[in-house]
């Protein structure tokens, strides 16, 4: 009896936009949000944001905090855990036995691992790559075995997921002075506090980082019914799920945005349990927002970006908004190359903000912090559409794929 080979990967022209969009727009959030592990010199207030800020910087500070703080890393969890959802859905298409679709995606998960640990130690100390290794393999175990385990699983991870959010509400309590790290003298310094913070990390994931797979876990039942990639089929979910999760997400991320601005030392408000529960819901709310966000961008995608015709096809696609086109197909293909993205975000803070190479960290506000980061992350834009003109993967994609290729199976297509 032969066994079914396990599904290759999608070619590129075939990938789903609307993920692919979302992911590429996430990754300037994760970059702009990541900017408070590199500034330094002054206190913490809630949500990690520096207690002084000039006015200019503050309003940045309050824009991040109101549409990029605890909303677009669930959104890139979310889409992390649908991409899981599509290679189970193509490994039952393919009939692939369950256990070696565990085995394959657990090679996959362990290269990721490597991969995370190295950008932790080498790069930046708030790597989320280990993380979502460990929680993704999770959410591939409770997929494989039954979809109401991996929904029961990310409906009991809401609560730790709350526990980040507390910590946004009440750390500037403490009054420290950011990451250590951003203020180290020399780049040597950096490489031992970073290693063990990474194998603390690896060894406290299971139980610290277990929120992530809430929005996995959303993520992954999402793909079971392909719901971000046949929109036509389920437009009538995706807007008014778009219109509510944004709204919602806007109005949960008020109130502590709201101390932000107006009680950044705590003099007025400096209640524990008041400030955690703000966070809390700041947190829980971005979830929400995060949901939202990949609605609208499904609907974004398949207005702008439709399917290419298979063969077969006679129809015409319809006339498209051509000013949107380009930047929109732009940006989707940074979503195709999200990993080698993140670190090259993670590399180019390092390149500009610590003691050891520029000092921008110390010298500059949130304003033209941001605007650094959103200077390369359009620099990773056209970079991405470079590549995809050329029908290429990004390097660390592929670096991947080939770690992760089961022995004996072929090189990979695409």
């Amino acid at each position: 009896m032969s066994v079914p080979a396990p599904p290759g990967p999608v070619p590129l022209a075939e990938r789903a936009a609307g993920p692919d969009l979302a992911r590429g727009l996430a990754l300037l959030g994760i970059g702009l949000a990541n900017l408070v592990a590199w500034l330094h010199g002054e206190p913490w207030t809630v949500l990690l944001k520096q207690a002084e800020a000039a006015p200019l910087d503050r309003a940045v500070d309050v824009l991040l905090a109101l549409s990029v703080d605890n909303r677009l890393f669930p959104l890139f969890a979310l889409l992390f855990g649908y991409g899981l959802g599509i290679l189970h859905r193509r490994s039952l298409a393919a009939g692939e036995r369950p256990g070696r679709f565990v085995l394959r995606m657990l090679r996959r998960h362990l290269v990721l691992l490597a991969i995370g640990l190295l950008h932790a130690t080498l790069l930046f100390s708030g790597d989320i790559l280990v993380a979502y290794a460990m929680i993704g393999m999770l959410c591939v175990l409770l997929l494989s075995r039954h979809p109401v385990l991996l929904a029961l699983g990310g409906a009991l991870a809401l609560l730790p997921l709350g526990t980040w959010g507390w910590a946004d509400g009440v750390v500037g309590l403490g009054g420290g002075d950011g990451y250590v790290l951003a203020s180290a003298a020399t780049y040597a310094a950096t490489l031992l506090p970073r290693a063990r913070e990474a194998l603390f990390d690896l060894a406290t994931a299971p139980a610290y980082d277990l929120g992530l797979l809430a929005p996995m876990a959303i993520g992954a039942l999402a793909a079971r019914h392909r719901l971000l990639e046949d929109v036509p089929r389920h437009r009538a979910l995706l807007r008014p799920t778009a219109a509510m999760g944004l709204g919602i997400g806007l109005l949960g991320a008020l109130p502590l945005t709201v101390v932000l601005v107006l009680d950044p030392h705590h003099e007025r408000l400096d209640a524990v349990i008041v400030l955690g529960i703000l966070g809390t819901i700041h947190q829980l709310t971005g979830l929400v927002a995060a949901i939202g966000l990949a609605a609208a961008c499904a609907l974004l995608a398949e207005r702008l970006l439709p399917p290419r015709p298979r063969d077969g096809d006679s129809g015409t696609e319809p006339a498209r908004p051509g000013a949107l086109v380009a930047p929109a197909r732009a940006v989707t293909a940074l979503g195709t190359i999200s990993l080698t993205a993140y670190v090259a975000l993670s590399l180019e803070a390092l390149l500009l903000f610590p003691p050891y190479t520029l000092d921008l960290g110390a010298r500059l506000g949130t304003a033209p912090a941001a605007l650094l980061v959103v200077a390369g992350w359009l620099l990773l834009v056209g970079l991405a559409e470079l590549l995809r003109r050329r029908g290429r993967r990004g390097p660390l994609e592929a670096l991947l794929r080939r770690l992760a290729r089961p022995r004996g199976a072929g090189a990979p297509v695409g």
